[in-house]
């Protein structure tokens, strides 16, 4: 279990117990976005030439009116001089939330955008495959030309072109050529 797993798991657990999951995701979500939105913030909160009462006042600052149990976890992770992992934790505790809540969030990357209909054969046939809501985020890289990608926890599943065309090279480099013979 890696520390951004065992620390999502404390937090989700105590905001079970206050019965505040929606409001610590969200709090937690937007903290994690302020300090990705402002390079200087992040730098004031994780750089060790900042003092540690300097960072713990800019954490209470920024957490005025947030869940205290956001603005406690924080101070933890400030003392134990975890706060560089924070993103790292707010993706597992986001994981968490979303396994706890019986769903399961798939990226499909697609090498042009999905239509309506396809879009809903592929949620369909997940939801079928795994007797979860499927929450469906999409990207489209070119790169892989057909098919696509569709990546869930910490699984990937490649049916992209790009793939099927490289494993057939791959075969076909490793085959066996017979050297014909001149009669």
């Amino acid at each position: 279990m890696s520390v951004a797993t065992t620390y999502a798991d404390a937090l989700h657990g105590a905001a079970v117990d206050q019965e505040s999951v929606d409001e610590v995701a969200r709090d937690l979500g937007d903290f994690v976005a302020a300090m990705r939105e402002s390079r200087e913030l992040a730098l004031a909160l994780t750089s060790p030439d900042v003092q540690p009462a300097d960072r713990r006042a800019v954490i209470e600052a920024l957490t005025e009116g947030a869940h205290e149990l956001v603005r406690n976890f924080l101070l933890v992770l400030l003392d134990r001089g975890r706060l560089p992992d924070l993103p790292d934790i707010q993706r597992a505790f986001a994981a968490k939330v979303t396994e706890a809540e019986g769903r399961i969030e798939v990226h499909a990357i697609t090498a042009i955008p999905l239509t309506d209909d396809l879009r809903k054969r592929v949620v369909d046939k997940l939801e079928e495959k795994t007797g979860r809501q499927v929450v469906l985020s999409e990207s489209v890289d070119p790169e892989i030309i057909g098919g696509l990608v569709l990546e869930f926890g910490a699984s990937v599943l490649d049916a992209s072109l790009r793939t099927r065309l490289a494993r057939l090279g791959a075969s076909l480099r490793s085959a066996p050529v017979e050297a014909a013979t001149a009669a």
